[in-house]
């Protein structure tokens, strides 16, 4: 039986899933949709036990709870399951109207301009091409080396000189000038969380001071008023 409300699937960290778990708070508040935390090496450990099944599933016609082996993922209440964070994002920014009861509520987190949208989606594009892009190599100091190569003249700093200039024009403090959207939620995370928290090996989190209009947006994002009612809500 589907539910009666959208339910996002993810893991226990913000990640990738901040932008849409933000933007569903915003438009459905705590009661309109579910949010369904998911360990991540028990996700990794049931994806790995169901892979044998796939072709049996296959042939009786069954579908399995996710549509690839990552998240997140949106399954809504028609039983349309949809993959892709900035999809989701997007989607649940244009909800505004829907009914929300969350404690504080902002319009156009996706926007309705075309230029606005098409800043928005350019944003959230090189937030996940950096991390795409991000050398992976499983040696690490062959890694490390073409991280630092990275650093200095690869896409990481070109994608965020692109978006310290696109702050930077706006006035900020986020990329269109004072209205919070999607795309500064995923400057938020993941983005300036890589850094702050260490966790972009390679990189020192110092490298973001290169950066101030990034680094005032992601603080300004935690600040918001939407983003403090979320936390309060949810606890992270």
């Amino acid at each position: 039986m589907s539910p009666q409300v959208p339910t996002l699937h993810y893991f226990r960290f913000p990640g990738r899933a901040l932008a849409a778990r933000v933007a569903l708070f915003n438009a459905l508040g705590t009661e309109g949709w579910k949010d369904e935390r998911h360990s991540l090496p028990r996700f990794k450990k049931d994806q790995q036990q169901q892979l044998h099944q796939d072709s049996e599933r296959l042939n009786d016609g069954e579908k399995g709870n996710f549509v690839t082996s990552n998240l997140p993922q949106l399954n809504l209440p028609c039983g349309l399951k949809v993959t892709q964070s900035h999809a989701i994002a997007r989607y649940a920014g244009k909800l505004d109207g829907q009914g929300a009861n969350a404690p504080f509520h902002v319009r156009g987190l996706y926007p309705q301009i075309a230029k606005d949208a098409l800043l928005v989606d350019e944003a959230v594009a090189i937030v996940d091409q950096i991390l795409l892009l991000t050398p992976k190599d499983d040696d690490k100091e062959t890694r490390l080396r073409k991280r630092e190569l990275y650093r200095q003249t690869g896409f990481l700093r070109k994608g965020l000189e692109i978006l310290e200039g696109r702050i930077s024009d706006s006035g900020g403090p986020f990329l269109l000038g004072e209205q919070l959207t999607v795309a500064d939620l995923y400057v938020r995370s993941p983005l300036c969380d890589v850094f702050e928290t260490g966790q972009f090996e390679g990189v020192a989190a110092e490298y973001l001071h290169e950066f101030p209009c990034v680094q005032r947006c992601g603080a300004a994002v935690l600040d918001h008023p939407l983003v403090q009612a979320y936390k309060k809500a949810y606890k992270t």
